[in-house]
């Protein structure tokens, strides 16, 4: 009896490896393989552009993030949980892409025109000059546009074909490492330059994504305006969220841009190269995570939940025990320029391990359906007044203080999150 239960037990576990070996696979070959290329680059690019052309660079490249997060509103992340069971259905995922489409379109239109008048606000303080800033800023607006494509990865992910989905970005970030080069081998390479080559890479993935998408989703010409309806039901809970995130993430940048001076703001945006450590944990959560998850039976949930969330604080111990007993190793990649921030590079690893975790719980949550009502009403106030509170107590002209303020920013909005998870899990008849 024992040796059939036995042979029973591997003969599932065989077929469910050999149900995720090529995509398992795919995963582990691919994502290093860009993350390695994307450090690669940030690492030459801390070395070839000075402290005033990296600044400039860096600061396009958050107002950029914050410009794509708010022209998105999740859209594009909620196409694959809106499909659920149905996303092997051609004309249910084309469906919600479309209505991604639809929505993203129409808001990126009033986005990009507040941008305009939000970016020269912004650098108002910096001797840049306007040729600089204006060119910048295009490049702001090629990045976003080419962004929105990005959303066709949508059907891959979906349906595990994470070969066409790492293909382009490997290419991507080869053509990206190797355009830098060439420039900078002419000494034509500077802050708008940079941005521009990054923002063409999103351009060959997303035009890659588009032409493979067409194996797994029709898209049809007009948005259904059922799937738009539901698409925008699904998401109003999170939007004021996902909007406060948006002007969250880069709340380093924005205070230092208004308080600190061009050093402060490379210095800020060379330790935000550290978070390049974590890509590849939030790449496998929104990958493998989210979907598995999605479709977890109920009596399963508190047990697989709560192995992902050790899993992550594993990985978190022992980036923190690098920063403990190899600090040269993360000084080395941040350059000459920036070997006197010891202290705020250990602090910078240790935010980004409590944002890898929050990352991962809210995956879960959004994978679950749990976006309540009530989470922006708490989690916004929450976080503007602890922001009011340092903002008032510390000296934010000094880079120490901005990384300060980053680390309880980011122990709030953890704590937050697990707030949200423990409310899911009490909602037994309501919750999936």
């Amino acid at each position: 009896m024992l040796s059939e239960v036995i042979k029973v037990s591997l003969n599932s576990l065989s077929a469910r490896l050999k149900h995720w070996k090529k995509p398992l696979f795919s995963f582990a070959v691919g994502q290093p393989a860009v993350q390695f290329l994307n450090l690669l680059t940030g690492f030459f690019l801390l070395r070839w552009l000075d402290i005033k052309e990296f600044a400039m660079f860096s600061m396009a490249f958050a107002f950029q993030s914050v410009v794509t997060q708010l022209s998105d509103l999740g859209f594009s992340g909620s196409i694959v949980s809106l499909a659920g069971e149905r996303v092997h259905d051609r004309y249910v995922l084309g469906g919600y892409l479309r209505s991604a489409r639809y929505w993203r379109s129409k808001i990126q239109i009033v986005v990009l025109l507040l941008a305009a008048v939000a970016y020269p606000a912004v650098t108002w303080g910096q001797a840049w000059g306007v040729l600089n800033k204006t060119l910048l800023f295009f490049t702001i607006i090629l990045g976003v546009m080419f962004q929105g494509w990005n959303m066709y990865g949508a059907p891959l992910l979906a349906c595990r074909d994470l070969l066409a989905y790492y293909k382009p970005q490997v290419a991507a970030a080869l053509f990206r490492i190797i355009a830098c080069t060439c420039f900078w081998s002419v000494g034509w390479l500077n802050a708008w330059v940079a941005s521009l080559i990054a923002a063409l890479t999103l351009g060959v993935i997303g035009l890659a994504y588009k032409v493979s998408s067409v194996n797994y989703a029709e898209v049809l010409k007009k948005s259904e305006p059922e799937k738009n309806a539901h698409m925008l039901h699904y998401l109003a809970p999170l939007m004021p969220g996902v909007v406060f995130t948006a002007l969250q993430a880069q709340i380093q940048m924005g205070v230092v841009s208004i308080f600190g001076s061009t050093q402060n703001i490379a210095e800020v945006s060379a330790l935000g190269r550290l978070g390049q450590l974590f890509v590849l944990a939030g790449a496998f959560s929104n990958v493998f995570v989210q979907p598995y998850v999605a479709r977890l039976p109920r009596f399963l949930l508190l047990r697989r939940y709560l192995q992902i969330a050790a899993i992550a604080c594993i990985f978190s111990i022992a980036i923190i025990s690098c920063g403990i007993f190899f600090p040269g190793l993360f000084l080395w990649f941040l350059g000459p320029n920036y070997s006197g921030l010891q202290n705020e590079a250990f602090l910078t690893l240790i935010i980004g391990c409590i944002n890898m975790l929050g990352g991962v719980l809210f995956v879960m949550h959004a994978a679950r359906a749990w976006l309540f009502w009530w989470s922006p009403f708490v989690y916004i106030p929450t976080m503007l007044l602890t922001q009011v509170v340092c903002i008032s107590l510390m000296d934010l002209s000094l880079t120490s203080s901005i990384v300060w303020l980053g680390l309880i920013i980011s122990v709030v909005s953890l704590a937050i999150q697990a707030i949200a998870g423990v409310y899911g899990f009490n909602l037994k008849t309501k919750s999936r």
